[in-house]
């Protein structure tokens, strides 16, 4: 089995500019992560390193870079170069979120070259930093069938009459993969490419918000389930991560994949995946009890899209109220928490999904100085003694000031940092945990 990123303190360049705040001795968790979402927002390179230079002098060790989703394509392929040719493109996108939202006719695009993302690589190294790529697969695969529809579900006339271009729209896509023997190889041809770029032996496969009704309803795909002897879609996707797990072990590397894709049952997921556990702790400790290594990533603590406050001011309303001081009672493992499940937390994971950071102060804003709890929590455990961590607010504050982030202040945003007129979606803390006991009902069962 792979390691994981070891629990050893930054390299010396790290610590150079460690940021103000109690990260002292020995890290509580080997994996401490944030996961940046390129995929929504293209980021030009030079944000990369300095992202890079802020998460190291934060303590933390792992950046998973979410490369691929519905709206882009942000990685060259040269054996699909159509990728990015048509991928990593869109016309607009969507301003706003929830029913009100409207689509601006702004074009968005990017994408990394692999030479791009080596440098990356190594620049992050040097700062004790892994970089850990996501390819999502089988959903959230729009892009993919702009580029290439033969690989969507129904045949690739009816693909491209449904599809054009990358998703100007947020959400969750019907689209998805079909499960031909051709479009897994496609799959691996791809994550060949990834990991002859980066040198994590971690890769990211996604397998999340996967909406099977295209497979349920397709004549083809059931056939081909049949053929091979599979019950039911949930299955269905569990074989189809399997084959990518396998292909990938084959190059001594293993996966990380979001929590649903234990929704399959034990088929095909190999005993060494990690868990990116997001959905609350029904994932979490399903994939702990079965064996496998779990990172902590849970929405309501971790999701620093959020919005931070219930006042009127916050710009464009998402999910519900995470607070700084929100961040600082997540309590990844409890005192009381069982062995077979305190062993198995590898790690936590702050998740910086950017729908709506569409520029580098708006990333800021989200980020800061929320992730200065989590560092914290990341390194010695949690919850965090509130009024300790307060002491240190101050100098933290100055300290991101002088490097130039954007940060929220602590009584609300300023006016430039406010989106008057956006709409959004806000919703109560009961409201989500109802809806993730409901998302997750099949893993509790």
């Amino acid at each position: 089995m792979s390691a994981l990123p070891g629990s050893a303190a930054p390299v010396d360049g790290a610590r150079a500019d460690r940021a103000p705040l109690a990260l002292d001795g020995e890290p509580r968790f080997a994996w401490r992560g944030v996961m940046l979402d390129v995929a929504r927002r293209f980021r030009p390179l030079p944000d990369l390193y300095r992202f890079v230079d802020l998460v190291a002098a934060h303590g933390l060790n792992v950046l998973q870079l979410h490369l691929t989703d519905d709206q882009g394509w942000r990685f060259e392929v040269p054996r699909y170069p159509r990728l990015t040719e048509v991928g990593a493109r869109r016309s607009g996108t969507q301003v706003g979120h929830g029913p009100a939202s409207t689509v601006d006719d702004v074009p968005h695009e990017g994408w990394y070259s692999q030479e791009d993302l080596r440098e990356l690589v190594r620049y992050a190294g040097e700062r004790g930093i892994r970089v850990v790529p996501e390819v999502d697969v089988p959903g959230h695969a729009t892009a993919i069938l702009a580029a290439y529809p033969e690989f969507g579900v129904g045949g690739a006339d009816a693909v491209r009459e449904r599809i054009g271009e990358p998703w100007k729209r947020f959400g969750v896509s019907d689209e998805l993969l079909n499960v031909e023997d051709a479009t897994v190889a496609f799959v691996c041809d791809v994550l060949d490419d990834v990991c002859d770029v980066f040198d994590s032996d971690v890769v990211g496969f996604g397998g999340d918000e996967v909406r099977k009704d295209r497979w349920r309803d397709d004549p083809r795909t059931q056939e081909l389930m049949a053929e091979r002897g599979i019950a039911d879609e949930g299955e269905l996707q569990a074989w189809f991560l399997g084959r990518v797990a396998d292909h990938l072990a084959a190059q001594g590397r293993r996966v990380v994949g979001w929590d649903e894709m234990l929704e399959g049952g034990a088929r095909g997921i190999p005993a060494d995946a990690v868990v990116a556990s997001w959905r609350g702790p029904v994932g979490a400790e399903l994939g702990a009890r079965t064996g496998h290594d779990v990172v902590l990533c849970p929405d309501l603590w971790t999701y620093l899209d959020y919005r931070q406050s219930d006042a009127a001011t916050e710009p464009i309303p998402v999910g519900t109220v995470l607070s700084i001081e929100d961040v600082a009672t997540f309590d990844p493992v409890p005192a009381d928490a069982p062995a077979w499940y305190a062993d198995r937390i590898v790690g936590v994971q702050a998740n910086v999904w950017c729908e709506h950071l569409d520029t580098r102060d708006r990333l800021d804003y989200a980020v800061f100085p929320r992730l200065g709890a989590f560092a914290e929590v990341a390194w010695n455990g949690g919850p965090l003694d509130w009024a300790d961590f307060a002491t240190r607010l101050p100098g933290y504050l100055a300290w991101l000031g002088e490097r130039g982030a954007d940060f929220r202040p602590l009584d609300g945003p300023r006016p430039d940092q406010q989106r008057p007129g956006v709409p959004g979606v806000p919703r109560s803390r009961e409201e989500r945990l109802a809806e993730l006991a409901r998302l997750t009902a099949s893993l509790a069962e």
